[in-house]
């Protein structure tokens, strides 16, 4: 029975499906005497941090985190670490492959799972890559949240919705079934394929070929696969490191809405989906491809029970009521860390730290100009770099106070 109750400061660098699915876990915590706050990086102040608080700092590689690790380095107060991504392995030139491979990015990166008293993830392959950074990792299971879905009215008619959805860098991987897209619409009359939040280069859309903007709202996004009452679910990935330590949310998505998946045959997914019997795991060639979903379409029966046996596969394996006791552990390991050795606090330890400070607030103004000129040009660098001008105070304020 767990007596203690641990209070956990999710520290996070913007609000993405990441940070809300997190949300969703420590939630479900709650019935263990979990409690959880969140605040954002860039807001972060001193006064955020209670004695027994067990920071968690999820996906951030801003260069303001390493005066956050430096602090509580010397006040010796434990952190974790959460990653789902193997950002050192990352492919491609998209914005958000381009700021984790920027040097300053990756220092801050590597220094905060260096020094986390324990870096989690879901990933056996991300775990084994980040070993050579930290030797306390714990590879926690992923999850869904099934009352994000309660409720939600499926869409019917006759036609076959065959659909993908994804951020914008995945178009690389819906390089591989964009030969596959016309064969399977001519073969298939009432087929239509929907993509939402990122489209095959070179095709446009129509009536048979749908696109949705993306949405950043991940329980909207739920609920959007859930009563889009997909037939077919598409899952390529192209074969990398970086791919190879994702995460197998596609499987957990698309099997918690029954929907039929078909998944590249690679990690993550060799050891989440049943071939035949939960999903199909095809080679990534067009000809399986077309295959694959050919399959699928053309029979009825065979999809839906996939479907369906998907469902429960996910809701037994991931569902987030059954997995929060895991990760309950491990917060109350760190709990009863920090209680058993209390730290020097925080603010004696604010007192002792030199000028450095201001060589990071210098990196951290070149990163965000780096990035923002990246994503909107000159009039987004000028915006952010007069914010970042006048918030010149240090994250946790003066010393003297």
């Amino acid at each position: 029975m767990i007596k203690t109750k641990p209070e956990v400061l999710m520290v996070l660098e913007g609000e993405i499906a990441t940070t809300h699915l997190i949300e969703r876990i420590l939630l479900a915590c709650k019935p263990y005497g979990v409690r959880y706050r969140k605040q954002f990086l860039s807001t972060l102040k001193i006064q955020d941090f209670h004695p027994n608080t067990i920071p968690l700092f999820v996906r951030c590689g801003d260069p303001a985190l390493e005066d956050w690790v430096d602090l509580l380095r010397r006040a010796k107060h434990p952190y974790i670490y959460y990653i789902d991504d193997n950002f050192w392995r990352i492919q491609g030139d998209s914005p958000l492959a381009r700021y984790y491979r920027h040097p300053i990015v990756r220092r801050s990166l590597e220094l905060a799972v260096t020094h986390a008293s324990k870096v989690l993830t879901n990933s056996v392959e991300l775990a084994s890559f980040l070993a050579r950074f930290n030797k306390e990792i714990e590879t926690l299971p992923s999850f869904f949240d099934f009352s994000l879905i309660d409720g939600c009215v499926r869409g019917q008619g006759g036609e076959i919705r065959i659909g993908f959805a994804g951020s914008p860098s995945r178009d690389v991987d819906l390089e591989i079934i964009r030969p596959a897209i016309l064969p399977i619409l001519d073969e298939f009359p009432s087929a239509v394929f929907e993509f939402a939040g990122v489209m095959p280069k070179g095709l446009s859309q129509s009536d048979r070929i749908r696109f949705f903007p993306h949405q950043s709202d991940y329980s909207g996004f739920v609920r959007f696969l859930a009563e889009r009452n997909w037939s077919v679910g598409l899952a390529p990935l192209v074969d990398n490191e970086a791919n190879r330590c994702k995460t197998n949310n596609k499987y957990r998505e698309y099997g918690a809405c029954e929907i039929a998946g078909i998944y590249t045959n690679m990690p993550p997914y060799q050891n989440s989906v049943a071939h035949e019997i939960t999903g199909l795991l095809v080679e990534n060639t067009t000809e399986a491809w077309i295959s694959a979903i050919g399959r699928l379409c053309g029979n009825k029966s065979e999809n839906d029970e996939m479907g369906r046996r998907a469902c429960e596969d996910v809701r037994h394996k991931h569902c987030v009521e059954r997995v929060s006791g895991l990760w309950a552990d491990c917060l109350v390991k760190v709990d009863k860390h920090i209680r058993a050795h209390p730290g020097v606090p925080l603010k004696m330890v604010v007192r002792r730290i030199n000028l450095r400070k201001l060589r990071s607030k210098v990196d951290a103004f070149r990163m965000q100009v780096f990035t923002a000129y990246g994503m909107g040009g000159v009039s987004l660098v000028m915006s952010k770099s007069m914010a970042r001008v006048r918030a010149i105070e240090l994250p946790w304020g003066s010393a003297k106070k």
